[in-house]
């Protein structure tokens, strides 16, 4: 090993913070999220080919699994992110220990909730002993991701990232030799409990390099009540999140049947995990730590880095969006059987939560930063109550086409209450750092619409992204400056004072 990865990390957090970009930080993980994705799509396709029946259990254990660390995370990130983005190196192992100790907390209950539910409900042992191990792994990752907080705050997402490669190849390497051998499905269930402890472990490794202290500190039970208040404001945002992103569904079943939901489902899931990658790996993960950081430490250079990856994620979200929408039909039925084909016209509309998403997870980020939080949560209830509105009104009447509506009008309401407040409390943006990339998307759709007549679908696709992202890469940086990095930049000018918008902060 190099004598980086062996000794001490005594940087402090505001130096670590500026030096690597962000879309360094964000390939990083990305590159930790694939190896993620494609060993467990490996393995689980081996399953399903050795014994369907084992597949079946491990999928039910795994949405088990997927409470369980709702459970254990119950919004506890965040505050720990802005808390660690505020303090000092020296009290930083106290923050952790108290985030560490309610997230232990919440772990002992919730596995005694699983170990009764795997004794008295399930038909077999060894489906008890799945439910039970796939559990116990998943809480193990979820503790551990109070170590990757702290990582992500001092921009070590690289460090992050060679925790979870290994941790993936362990889990799911295990999977495969225990299943090759022909070992119990019991024993070919303990997966995620490898791969959980070895999050667990190099994580605490990670931090004790860092820190030289003990994870976990008597005392502060004070101190630690009040990150839980805070953290039950966070988790109710994530959990009106979750509501009203998927209130729709059970409308659509009601208007459509079921093979209606199956058909709004099938185009949702190649549209949201575009959404999910920016929000959760670029946004939450990056982003959001940065900002913690700068908002105490350098105020001033948080306007700039807001908007530029405002101006950043809309000149990206828009040929995505332009790609999924014209090749709508080339995707549904290359993907899905012919009777999917009503989910190519839906995917026309739904690319349109791509962009909303992309924008209001920056500008609820701010917030969480900014101390809104509760005003946030204010906004989350309001939207919440809006969106059932939206579903009375327009999926009864206009089925497959309104349950695509009352999403984008969700997302749409949300954007605009987000960036409305920042723009009014703090005045980030001005409505020219939008002309450049809605032009650029301008003038390529007008290349697409000569050029589609002439050669054809597919070519004219390629020639349009093709020449929007020529443009892009050649004029991008002028107009839009660099892609945001994580050093701090020259603040523009937005008619505020720093001391202005620092006696806008509220507290949480």
């Amino acid at each position: 090993m190099s004598n980086d990865i062996m000794a001490p990390d005594s940087r402090p957090i505001s130096t670590t913070s500026t030096e690597k970009t962000i879309l360094s930080r964000f390939l990083h993980l990305l590159s930790a999220q694939g190896a993620e994705g494609a060993f467990s799509a490996l393995f689980f396709l081996y399953l399903s080919w050795l014994d369907a029946a084992l597949y079946g259990e491990v999928m039910y254990a795994l949405a088990a699994g997927a409470i369980v660390m709702k459970v254990v995370e119950f919004g506890l990130y965040y505050p720990q992110v802005r808390e660690l983005g505020a303090a000092d190196r020296s009290v930083a192992p106290q923050i952790i220990s108290r985030v560490n100790v309610l997230r232990i907390a919440f772990v002992v209950p919730v596995m005694v909730a699983v170990t009764v539910v795997a004794i008295y409900r399930e038909s077999t042992p060894q489906m008890a002993w799945i439910l039970f191990f796939v559990s116990l792994g998943i809480a193990l990752g979820s503790l551990s991701e109070t170590f990757f907080a702290d990582l992500r705050v001092r921009g070590r997402q690289d460090r992050e990232a060679r925790i979870k490669i290994l941790s993936s190849v362990a889990a799911y390497g295990y999977g495969f030799g225990a299943a090759t051998l022909g070992f119990s499905p019991t024993v070919i269930g303990l997966f995620m409990f490898v791969g959980g402890s070895v999050r667990i472990i190099c994580g605490a490794a990670e931090y004790w390099r860092t820190y030289r202290a003990s994870p976990i500190r008597p005392g502060e039970w004070a101190v630690t009540w009040q990150i839980l208040k805070v953290a039950a404001i966070f988790a109710s945002i994530d959990i009106l999140g979750t509501i009203y992103n998927k209130t729709n569904i059970f409308f659509l079943k009601n208007a459509a049947g079921v093979e209606g939901v199956a058909y709004y489902s099938a185009t949702w899931n190649l549209v949201d995990p575009v959404s999910v990658l920016a929000s959760e790996q670029l946004l939450g993960w990056v982003v959001f730590p940065l900002l913690s950081a700068l908002w105490w430490k350098d105020r001033p250079s948080v306007g700039p880095l807001v908007q530029r990856n405002a101006q950043w994620l809309m000149a990206l979200a828009l040929p995505i969006m332009f790609f999924l929408a014209v090749e709508s039909e080339f995707l549904i039925g290359l993907i899905y059987p012919a009777e999917y084909k009503d989910a190519a016209w839906m995917q026309k509309y739904l690319v349109w939560t791509i962009l909303l998403s992309f924008e209001n997870n920056l500008f609820a980020y701010v917030m969480m930063v900014a101390g809104a939080a509760r005003v946030l949560l204010t906004f989350a209830a309001f939207v919440t109550v809006l969106n059932l509105v939206f579903n009375l009104l327009l999926v009864n009447s206009y089925g497959l086409l309104g349950g695509c509506l009352v999403i984008i009008f969700t997302k749409l309401s949300m954007t605009c209450l987000t960036v409305l407040y920042c723009q009014l409390k703090f005045g980030f943006l001005r409505a020219v750092d939008f002309l450049f990339p809605v032009g650029l998307a301008a003038l390529s759709m007008v290349l697409f619409a000569v050029t589609q007549p002439l050669a054809g679908l597919h070519v004219a696709v390629g020639l349009t992204l093709g020449f929007y992202f020529v443009i892009l890469w050649q004029l991008g940086v002028r107009f839009l400056g660099r892609f945001p990095r994580t050093e701090p930049v020259r603040p523009r000018k937005t008619g505020r004072s720093s001391h202005e918008a620092q006696s806008a902060d509220n507290q949480v």
